[in-house]
């Protein structure tokens, strides 16, 4: 079982190999219990910034550092079932007995990998955004040419896309944090720069990239080195309730992913929005909770 210590505003557990894992929670503290799953730029204070919506629906939401990222320790190497071991040794540590899950654009596949690999505990699942299986020729092919290159990067050029991202970190460090959030919103359609024009939404954005900054480039190539690999299930295999959110304008991870993944996840539920991209998360905030506490 892990431990629970806290530590300045965030919470770790301390698993048994040693590692610390970070953590914190919003909403309802007696609430029913939410573990979401960060993306690439994120961590575990990912969320819609209203967090009286969690409140209003009862939800207490936990967000997870993954390795590397914010408070967690690092683990190189690490798999995906890696990342689901930690968070069932967090949920034991919190005693929670059941639960949902919520991930979010390269946050899903952890998301899926919890609701196949513990159907009896995960009580329902959501996606949103999600990330192909790059491990499929095809995924690299649904993803946003610019992150496709990275990635293809990751999984055959590993040693060299370390270097690359080591020089990308030390110059993009010498500047402030809000530098890189404005790039990012330059890349994405309309509806996405509104979302990301939100003072409270941007802001959430720098401050967790400047942690990634602070936490360095190994963590950062560690997460895209593991999802370019197997996710180590089958999407047929994943048996519990799952609600797939995109937004029709999503310029990142193309919606058809959507489609395909809801044909092969037996109980899978679509939900493709108009007028929304890969934020989609913030503008249909309220709705994805709902879903999962049906």
């Amino acid at each position: 079982m892990a431990k629970l210590a806290q530590v300045a505003t965030a919470r770790q557990a301390q698993l048994k190999d040693g590692r610390r894992l970070g953590f914190a929670e919003f909403g309802d503290p007696s609430g029913k219990p939410v573990i979401i799953f960060h993306d690439l730029w994120g961590n575990r204070t990912m969320r819609h910034p209203d967090d009286n919506i969690l409140k209003q629906l009862g939800i207490r939401l936990i967000g997870i550092d993954r390795p590397g990222y914010g408070v967690s320790t690092r683990k190189p190497n690490r798999t995906i079932m890696d990342v689901v071991d930690d968070t069932m040794l967090l949920a034991s540590g919190l005693n929670l007995k059941q639960f949902a899950v919520l991930g979010y654009s390269a946050g899903a596949p952890y998301a899926l990998a919890c609701a196949y690999r513990f159907p009896d505990i995960v009580t329902h699942c959501a996606v949103v955004s999600s990330l192909p299986p790059m491990d499929d020729p095809h995924g690299f092919q649904a993803v946003n040419p610019r992150y496709s290159r990275l990635f293809q990067l990751a999984k055959n050029m590993e040693p060299f896309y370390r270097l690359l991202m080591r020089g990308f970190f030390w110059i993009d460090g010498r500047r402030k944090p809000e530098y890189f959030i404005r790039e990012l919103m330059a890349s994405m359609p309309l509806v996405d720069q509104q979302i990301m024009g939100n003072p409270l939404v941007f802001h959430q954005r720098s401050t967790m990239w400047e942690n990634i900054q602070t936490n360095g480039s190994e963590a950062f190539v560690d997460e895209m080195v593991t999802l370019v690999k197997s996710w180590g299930f089958r999407l047929q295999s994943v048996q519990i309730p799952v609600d797939i959110w995109w937004g029709e304008s999503d310029t990142f991870s193309a919606p058809m992913v959507a489609k395909r993944m809801a044909d092969f996840i037996p109980n899978a539920k679509v939900h493709l929005v108009p007028q929304a991209g890969h934020l989609v998360l913030y503008s249909q905030w309220q709705g994805i909770l709902e879903s999962l506490i049906i």
